[in-house]
């Protein structure tokens, strides 16, 4: 879901496949586009975000591109399970890091951790430089939009 908000893909229910097959044909996605008002509000108010739409944040990636388009991602070994952040970057037009990066200060890198940290080393990294919460990548998918602030790491 949150690969497909990335890609500006409609999102719709799986009534959709079966009116295209009753028709043979493509069907119009209009009538078949996933809306949750409860779920949508369950989120925004559990992030803060009055407001937030599932349909708003698709038409974000639509008119704005790849969120992360230009900006390299590096995940601190505090973040135990990621196996499903590497193509949640990619989804969002952004690059998978494997090592601590050379220029971690450059503004095209986005540092990641849990809240917990994993090392001496990765304490004092964070120290050094800004780093976010792993869920802001997480927000992001779903939203369009990096609410870096709301997410900063001390």
């Amino acid at each position: 879901m949150m690969c497909a908000i990335c890609t500006g893909a409609r999102i719709v229910t799986p009534n959709y496949v079966k009116a295209c097959r009753e028709a043979g044909r493509w069907v119009d996605e209009e009538d078949f586009t996933l809306k949750d008002e409860i779920c949508e509000s369950a989120f925004a108010r559990k992030r803060g975000m009055p407001g937030y739409s599932l349909a708003a944040a698709v038409k974000r990636a639509q008119s704005n591109g790849p969120l992360l388009q230009g900006i390299s991602v590096y995940v601190f070994p505090s973040v135990g399970d990621k196996r499903d952040l590497p193509i949640l970057v990619a989804a969002a037009g952004g690059m998978w890091l494997k090592r601590f990066p050379l220029q971690p200060e450059d503004p095209s890198v986005l540092l990641l951790a849990e809240r917990s940290v994993n090392s001496e080393r990765e304490r004092k990294r964070r120290k050094t430089f800004e780093v976010y919460d792993v869920e802001l990548l997480r927000e992001a998918a779903c939203t369009q939009e990096l609410r870096k602030s709301a997410y900063r790491l001390q």
